[in-house]
């Protein structure tokens, strides 16, 4: 420490030093609770603001370690309660709390917080039914925001692949909880919209508890499903509470299984339509030919018609051959279209995958990916085969172009 400079005499930082040392030895660890204000959430990651009451407030700072660990982004004006040791910042001779934990204060303080949010938006507009977009009936590229590691991506996958195995897909991986989620979120819907090529994003996550699920209840993650130019699908697990991101989500699954099966429809369902397509047609025609039967028959009723038999013979002939005709047309028509489901029915059977797998050809995955080029392989690398009873394991020993 500086030498006083006479008797009495001491340095500013000498004073600062000794009023920090005293007020760090008689508190040390204390717990205080108050109310945010001035959040400031610093680029290296620190947390810098005001506790307050209705008296009195006291400035707070919580580094990036142990930001990380906490589960929300606090908002100014929420009741929070905070454990720290009071210290002073030297260079400006400020006393301050150095906190190490941040908890909501009381079990009603994050519903407060979700519950203004909510009227926010709605104010805004963001739930408005008309600013939703409709989802694609038959998207060919989808792209998951989530966890890579988590319950939802899997169980995505796996209804993916049973309705429709040759979609593509695309897996940004991203944290779902924690702080520093929503941001990733955010940013993981933005990059699907710069990259253009997905036709659905779903995002979400597995159930849990409201501390869990919190990043999915956060502004950031709100303004970004709101801007995207594709479709949201917002597939948080729970069945009865909603998150903002429901919300504002352009559908809004209970469960990511539910959302797989929301955007995608099976094979099946497709050639059922297409014979609901094809009958309804047949029914169209068949109702008009029937109408205008019973037109010519109340005709060839009418009694101004019975002294004109020759006319009406000729006219009955005229008619019979015409109904001929238009049965011709409509049996030719029936046949092309019945022909035309057969060759869609051709079509969709070419795609099968089980049709090639019982000619002995395999799917090769590496790392979750399907391989479509020997160029995208290399001698070590680790695959996935899928044959037609089953999977296996294998490692590359050798490639070999034929291009």
């Amino acid at each position: 420490m500086p030498k006083p400079v006479e008797n009495n005499v001491v340095s500013v930082s000498h004073l600062t030093r000794l009023i920090k040392n005293t007020l760090e030895d008689t508190f040390g660890i204390i717990t205080v609770t108050g109310e945010i204000s001035n959040f400031v959430r610093h680029g290296s990651g620190h947390w810098y603001f005001t506790l307050k009451d209705s008296k009195a407030q006291i400035s707070a700072v919580m580094f990036r370690g142990n930001a990380m660990k906490t589960f929300f982004l606090p908002q100014n004006g929420m009741e929070v309660v905070c454990r720290g040791k009071v210290t002073v910042y030297e260079p400006r001779g400020n006393y301050q709390i150095l906190v190490s934990d941040i908890q909501p204060r009381g079990e009603g303080a994050l519903q407060v917080a979700y519950e203004k949010l909510k009227k926010t938006l709605h104010a805004e507009g963001l739930f408005d039914e008309l600013r939703k977009k409709a989802l694609p009936a038959y998207p060919r590229t989808i792209a998951l925001v989530t966890s890579p590691t988590g319950a939802a991506i899997r169980d995505m996958i796996s209804v993916i692949s049973r309705r429709n195995p040759m979609l593509e897909l695309l897996v940004v991986p991203v944290p779902v909880q924690g702080a520093g989620a929503a941001e990733r979120i955010a940013e993981a819907i933005d990059l699907c919209n710069e990259h253009g090529k997905a036709e659905i994003i779903i995002t979400g996550r597995g159930g849990g508890s409201i501390e869990d699920l919190w990043a999915f209840n956060e502004e950031v993650v709100a303004r970004a499903i709101a801007r995207s130019r594709i479709p949201v699908v917002s597939a948080v697990g729970h069945e009865v509470d909603f998150t903002i991101a429901d919300y504002v989500a352009d559908k809004r699954a209970a469960t990511p299984s539910v959302a797989a099966e929301l955007v995608l429809r099976s094979r099946e369902e497709i050639v059922e339509q297409l014979k609901s397509i094809a009958f309804s047609a047949w029914k169209f025609v068949d109702s008009g030919m029937r109408a205008r039967r019973q037109s010519l028959r109340r005709l060839l009723a009418d009694r101004a018609f019975s002294r004109l038999d020759r006319r009406l013979h000729a006219a009955t002939q005229l008619v019979d051959e015409r109904l001929e005709m238009m049965h011709r047309v409509l049996d030719t028509s029936m046949q092309r279209r019945a022909h035309q489901i057969q060759l869609l029915k051709e079509r969709l059977s070419s795609h099968d995958p089980d049709r090639l797998f019982r000619r002995g050809m395999a799917l090769v995955f590496r790392d979750g990916e399907a391989v479509r080029s020997i160029h995208k392989l290399a001698p070590g690398d680790q695959v996935s085969l899928r044959l037609r009873d089953g999977h296996a394991e294998a490692t590359i020993s050798n490639t070999k172009s034929y291009e």
